[in-house]
C-alpha cells in the first residue's frame, strides 16, 4: 500500500474549499444575496427590493438550518429514514452542504448502506477540506464497504488535522493486523474520548479483543465499565452496543445478562444497527448462530442491517 504524503488531503477539495472564506460561502450561500441588501439598505436606505430579497434569503437560510436540526435529532433518536428525507430536502435547498451531505452518509451508515454512505461523506469532505470528523466518519464508512486502504488513508489525514480524534483512532484499530496493533490503537483511543458513549464503545471493543487473545478476566473488568455508561449513549450507539455487549457476556458464560442486552438493544433502538440479530437473539440466544455471527469485532460505527428498499442517487452538481 502507498503511503500517503502528511497533510495530502485523500479527497481532492473543491476549488472554493481550500479557504476559509470558501467554506464559508459553500455552508451559507444566502449570505451572498443577504449581505449585498444590508449593506444596500445601510448605504442608501430602506428599500422594498432590498429588503424583499434579504428576507427571502434570510427565510431560505432559516429553512434549511431547521431542516439540518431536524435531522439531526431524527438521527440521534434513530429514525434513519426520517433523518435521510430531511437531510434531502436540505441538500435540494443548498447542494454546497456538507452537513447535508454527511448526515446523509452516517444515516446511510445505520441503514447498511456503505458504499452509498462512501460517496455521501466523500461529497462532504470535497466541501470541507478542513473537518477531521467527516474524514473520520469517512473511513469508518471505507471499513464497512470493506475498503481497508482507503479506510487508513483516510483516518491518516483525520489524526493529521487532529491527532486526539477519538473515531480516527478506532479505525485504524479495526484495520490493524495484529493482536499488538488493535490494544494498542484502543488503548491509544482511551485518553481522547471525553465522552463517557465513546469510552463505552473503546471499552467494548478492548473486551473483544481481550476476549479472543484469551484475558478473559480483564475482559469482564472492562465489560463491567461499559455496561455502566451505556445508558449515556445515544440511540444510533447505544442499540448496537447492548448487542455487542449481550455477544461478549454470552462468550463469558453469563447468559442471563447477555439476554438482558440484547432485550435492551431491540428496546432502545428497534430500527437500527442489529435490530434483526437482537430480535433473534433475545428469542434464542446464541446457540444456533454460527461463530462468524457471535464474535463480531465492535467498532466505532458498528456493522448494519438493510431494513427497506431504497433508490438514492448521490448529486455531483456540486
Amino acid at each position: 500500500m502507498a503511503t500517503q504524503p502528511p497533510g495530502s488531503p485523500p479527497i481532492p477539495p473543491y476549488r472554493l474549499a481550500t479557504h476559509q472564506l470558501g467554506r464559508v460561502l459553500l455552508r451559507t450561500p444566502e449570505l451572498v444575496v443577504l449581505l449585498p441588501c444590508m449593506v444596500w439598505i445601510k448605504a442608501i436606505g430602506w428599500s422594498p427590493v432590498a429588503l424583499t430579497f434579504g428576507a427571502l434569503s434570510g427565510l431560505w437560510f432559516l429553512a434549511r438550518y431547521l431542516l439540518l436540526w431536524r435531522a439531526r435529532q431524527h438521527f440521534q433518536h434513530g429514525r434513519y429514514h426520517d433523518a435521510t428525507a430531511r437531510a434531502c430536502t436540505a441538500r435540494r435547498m443548498n447542494p454546497y452542504a456538507a452537513d447535508a451531505y454527511w448526515l446523509l452518509g452516517i444515516s446511510a451508515l445505520q441503514r447498511n448502506r456503505p458504499a452509498l454512505a462512501v460517496k455521501y461523506l466523500q461529497q462532504a469532505c470535497r466541501l470541507d477540506a478542513d473537518n477531521p470528523k467527516l474524514y473520520a466518519a469517512l473511513a469508518a464508512a471505507h471499513v464497512l464497504a470493506e475498503e481497508p486502504d482507503a479506510a487508513i488513508r483516510c483516518a491518516q489525514y483525520a489524526r493529521y488535522l487532529q491527532s486526539n480524534m477519538f473515531e480516527a483512532t478506532m479505525v485504524m484499530s479495526d484495520c490493524a493486523t495484529s493482536d499488538q496493533q488493535i490494544e494498542h490503537y484502543l488503548r491509544a483511543a482511551i485518553p481522547y474520548a471525553r465522552r463517557l458513549s465513546d469510552r463505552a464503545v473503546i471499552y467494548c471493543a478492548l473486551a473483544d479483543h481481550l476476549l479472543k487473545t484469551g484475558r478473559r478476566t480483564e475482559a469482564v473488568s472492562y465489560l463491567a465499565q461499559a455496561i455502566r455508561w451505556a445508558p449515556a449513549c445515544p440511540p444510533a450507539t447505544r442499540g448496537s452496543l447492548h448487542y455487542q455487549l449481550g455477544v461478549l457476556l454470552w462468550q463469558c458464560g453469563e447468559t442471563e445478562m447477555a439476554y438482558e442486552q440484547f432485550r435492551a438493544s431491540l428496546k432502545v433502538d428497534p430500527q437500527g444497527l442489529y435490530a434483526a440479530k437482537a430480535w433473534r437473539a433475545a428469542a434464542l440466544g446464541l446457540t444456533n448462530l454460527s461463530e462468524t455471527q457471535a464474535r463480531e469485532q465492535p467498532t466505532a460505527t458498528g456493522k448494519v442491517i438493510e431494513l427497506a428498499p431504497e433508490q438514492e442517487k448521490v448529486s455531483h452538481s456540486a
